[in-house]
């Protein structure tokens, strides 16, 4: 029904939309218009590029899209405009619906199974800047997740994924720390040890693991140790229509994460992770790539990062992908998705400078070029891009996330316990999907 819902309300924007454009079609075919003061020449294109950036890396894209419009020959003008990452999908979906939507939109990969289906993206290898990208160049996992029926939607920007940072001082401290390596044993025990260890050896208000007990950073702990068993990392039947897990390895991880914060070696009420980890009150912090281009200009943080340990039968840990997608509208401009396209092109080549967020370039050569080496710390984690486990591509991924979250919190402030959302979790994916 939501489709459907979708498509009414599209079709109504359009036919309101088409009354506008005949009061308007006098301006609309004006060959030359002002802009700041200055007559721009007809054959210029300005488009409009949104983006959920309002943190750290948000600095670097604006760097990028700067460089871009001083650089660039063409014609074609971006306009930016950063948008709080917390309601960003809200905005951009109502922006799509309502026919007021950017040329070139970041969309994580993980959006394509809901955002393809309702009609809310452009195919772009049917225009003839995107009929000519070399899409071998890009990573292949990202490329397989925007392309549907098909049809590419997207340029592959990064992949982004989480990670373990530490504190050398306390690692050191503690007697973990040699010679540059962290020692901790493998498996459920290693894992455990090590963060015990750290708790008995650091000062007392230092937490071993830092993990919210709110938002999404511990369903993204859990997914990922699901995601490393044997028969793990799945929620849902072949065709999609009935929840479907794996009960033996969801038991065995949910209830190793429900362990940790049991034995506050994750300490409770922690809702910013990262400005604990800043402060010097947590030994390790469980986060994303995207904090490292912040946490390498403070001076006075000594710090490593590594991939989450392989605690179970192979590794992983969670990520998605930032892609360059390109948002549908009825009376599409096809000079503007042109230029769209080129640009987006452009900005995913510029890999090795976007890589200072923190995130690991989708494009090849980005990848492979002296710039993104010469980067302090991403060759201590860029090799774990090849175990990155993404949630599954389905419709319904973000509401069956959101219904998780709401679950394991309950788990931390012990309204109860994992037995009791093991019993509920595949009606609960159920009530949903059927929804």
């Amino acid at each position: 029904m939501q489709f459907y819902r979708v498509v009414v309300v599209k079709i109504a924007v359009v036919f309101i939309a088409s009354i506008c454009a005949g009061l308007a079609a006098g301006c609309a075919n004006t060959p030359v218009e002002k802009t700041d003061g200055e007559e721009k020449s007809a054959s210029s294109v300005t488009i409009e590029f949104w983006t959920p950036f309002s943190g750290g890396d948000s600095s670097y894209m604006n760097e990028l899209v700067q460089r871009y419009n001083k650089e660039n020959k063409d014609g074609i003008k971006v306009v930016m405009k950063n948008n709080k990452s917390d309601d960003y999908y809200i905005k951009l979906s109502t922006a799509i619906v309502t026919e007021e939507g950017p040329d070139v939109a970041v969309v994580h990969a993980s959006k394509f199974a809901q955002y393809v289906p309702a009609g809310f993206l452009t195919p772009i290898d049917v225009t003839d800047a995107g009929a000519h990208i070399p899409w071998e160049q890009y990573n292949p996992d990202i490329v397989e997740r925007t392309v549907i029926g098909e049809r590419h939607y997207a340029i592959p920007l990064d992949t982004h994924f989480t990670v373990l940072y530490y504190n050398k001082k306390w690692l050191a401290a503690a007697g973990l720390l040699q010679d540059g390596k962290v020692m901790m044993e493998p498996g459920e025990d290693g894992f455990m040890q090590f963060l015990t260890a750290l708790r008995d050896r650091i000062p007392p208000d230092v937490a071993p693991l830092a993990v919210p007990d709110v938002r999404i950073d511990s369903l993204w702990l859990w997914w990922s140790l699901y995601s490393q068993m044997d028969g793990g990392g799945g929620l849902y039947s072949a065709d999609g229509h009935k929840a479907r897990v794996n009960m033996a390895a969801v038991a065995q991880s949910l209830n190793f994460v429900a362990s940790l914060y049991e034995s506050q070696l994750i300490p409770p009420d922690i809702s910013d992770a990262g400005s604990r980890f800043i402060s010097g009150k947590a030994a390790v912090l469980w986060s994303g790539t995207w904090s490292i281009g912040s946490f390498e200009k403070l001076d006075d943080l000594d710090f490593g990062v590594m991939p989450l340990p392989q605690i179970y039968d192979r590794p992983g840990t969670w990520g998605d992908a930032h892609t360059l997608a390109f948002p549908s509208h009825s009376d599409t401009d096809p000079a503007k998705v042109e230029a769209a396209v080129r640009f987006a092109e452009w900005l995913a080549d510029q890999g090795q400078v976007w890589a200072q967020a923190g995130h690991i370039p989708a494009e090849r050569n980005a990848l492979n070029s002296a710039a993104f080496k010469a980067l302090p710390y991403r060759s201590d984690y860029a090799g774990a891009e090849e175990d990155v486990r993404f949630f599954p591509s389905h419709s319904k991924q973000g509401e069956i996330n959101d219904a998780l979250v709401s679950e394991l919190e309950k788990i931390w402030h012990g309204k109860q316990t994992a037995d009791d959302m093991l019993k509920r979790l595949e009606p609960l994916i159920d009530s949903i999907l059927g929804e």
